[in-house]
């Protein structure tokens, strides 16, 4: 049978002892000489060393688990999200637990508190809801809080987002230079999260300040969207859409790619795009798209930074989004 490689086997090789190792194990390196670590590390990997990680919790008293929540884990966001904060809570030696709350607030509400009982060490999260008394409860378990994406109101924790009102100013203003009559928005509802308000707000902010037509159609499961775009098609008005976020903007394409209307001379349209695919749709779209993978990424370095004693102030933090060029419009 293979034996299992211990603490004592690493420390017998490097010379050191078993609380060396262990201090080297648990970042506490202290006055620790570069040549040390550099021994541990190569005899770790010569030796293809694993820690007992439920040994180390239980003698640092410490989980090294942090815990995701996002609203749809089948949403391509979540996805690229997810990568993001798991590429850099690794490198640190935090494991994620992921929750999906598949949109639902109750659900999410029960799978918060079951990541508090697996003494999660700090939380991101992804709201459902936009109310922050939904959230006040967290506020007890005495752990970081990190929203992602999505603000609620008011703002009880820190949030890592995109710039969404410059971004959709910056189309916007695409839109109007091509001498559009009307933009209409098209969205899921807005009452229900903030990021589509905002994006809404932005856009008639925008249009009523350059004097055109600002419509808003909000997407439920009663709306016939195909019918919707047919009667924009059909319009006397020179009209563009556009798709609140990267799910909307999909759905729209999908339906007017299969009936053959063409972009932009039947209709223009540009969106939110948070998977990088509107390149390859039509003539390519003209998008907005969000660097998701990166905000990953801020939001993994935040939380590790608030565990590493950093104040946690309640703040916004914005992560620029590129606006690309193409055909549609």
């Amino acid at each position: 049978m293979k034996k299992n490689i211990t603490i004592s086997d690493v420390a017998l090789e490097a010379g050191v002892s078993k609380t060396t190792v262990s201090r080297y194990l648990n970042g506490q390196f202290g006055k620790m000489s570069q040549e040390t670590k550099e021994k541990i590390e190569a005899v770790i990997k010569e030796l293809n060393y694993r820690p007992n990680k439920q040994a180390q919790s239980l003698k640092s008293k410490r989980s090294y688990l942090i815990g995701v929540v996002v609203s749809d884990i089948s949403n391509m966001y979540s996805s690229l999200l997810l990568k993001g904060i798991g590429e850099v809570l690794g490198k640190a030696g935090y494991q994620m637990i992921i929750m999906d709350a598949a949109n639902s607030i109750e659900q999410e509400k029960e799978l918060l508190n079951k990541l508090i009982d697996q003494s999660v060490e700090g939380i991101i999260l992804q709201a459902s809801s936009r109310d922050a008394n939904h959230y006040s409860f967290l506020k007890e378990a005495n752990i970081p809080i990190l929203l992602v994406d999505r603000e609620v109101e008011p703002l009880i924790f820190p949030l890592v987002t995109t710039d969404n009102e410059d971004a959709t100013k910056k189309i916007v203003q695409v839109i109007l230079d091509k001498k559009y009559d009307e933009i209409v928005v098209i969205s899921e509802p807005l009452k229900d999260i903030i990021t589509r308000e905002v994006r809404y707000n932005s856009v008639k902010e925008k249009v009523l300040e350059n004097k055109k037509e600002v419509k808003l159609i909000e997407v439920d499961k009663k709306l016939d969207l195909e019918q919707v775009l047919f009667e924009l098609v059909n319009s006397t008005k020179k009209i563009a859409i556009f798709a609140s976020n990267g799910r909307m903007l999909m759905d729209i394409l999908t339906i007017l790619v299969t009936k053959k209307i063409e972009i932009p001379s039947d209709i223009g349209i540009v969106g939110f795009d948070d998977w990088n695919l509107s390149a390859l749709v039509g003539p390519g779209i003209t998008s907005v798209e969000q660097k998701t993978k990166l905000i990953g990424e801020e939001s993994g370095k935040k939380i590790l930074s608030y565990l590493d004693d950093e104040p946690i102030v309640i703040e916004t933090f914005i992560v620029p989004a590129d606006i690309q060029l193409r055909n549609s419009l």
